[in-house]
């Protein structure tokens, strides 16, 4: 939803988390009511709610009812794909238009995958789709002739 402001959600999440914490310091700890206690504790608890609220929104698109739609889209296949974890990275990278979102949705794959699920001149892909106000998810993909 363009009406969400997602990385304000986050922050949001964050700096309550972080008071939570800056008080629990403050509360049980009167005899040595240090600032730097209070900063400590509170940058502790504004990354833990960030990170924990990042993948919030896509929780509750995959969880939350909706439809399933279909449709075309262009895509993209880049080399190397995207990261996975700290060090590796997919052999491929499928960027696929998300028609409902108007974004670039890039999925993770390898090449033997798209030699056998590609051919030459196939410049559209037949994307399966679940879809809610807040957003939507591939469920599949399948290349198709234009």
């Amino acid at each position: 939803m363009a009406s969400i402001p997602e990385w304000m959600t986050y922050i949001t999440a964050g700096s309550i988390a972080g008071l939570i914490l800056a008080a629990r310091v403050t509360y049980y700890r009167p005899t040595g009511k240090t600032p730097i206690y209070i900063l400590e504790s509170f940058g502790v608890g504004f990354t833990l709610g960030f990170v924990c609220s990042l993948h919030i929104y896509d929780v509750f698109v995959y969880l939350s009812p909706g439809e399933i739609i279909q449709y075309k889209s262009e895509y993209e296949v880049v080399f190397p794909g995207p990261a996975i974890g700290k060090s590796s990275r997919c052999e491929a990278g499928l960027w696929i238009k998300d028609l409902h979102t108007k974004r670039w949705i890039q999925l993770c794959t390898n090449k033997s995958a798209l030699y056998n699920q590609r051919k030459q001149g196939m410049d559209a892909v037949w994307v399966t789709a679940h879809t809610n106000k807040i957003g939507s998810y591939i469920i599949e993909y399948q290349f198709i002739f234009k």
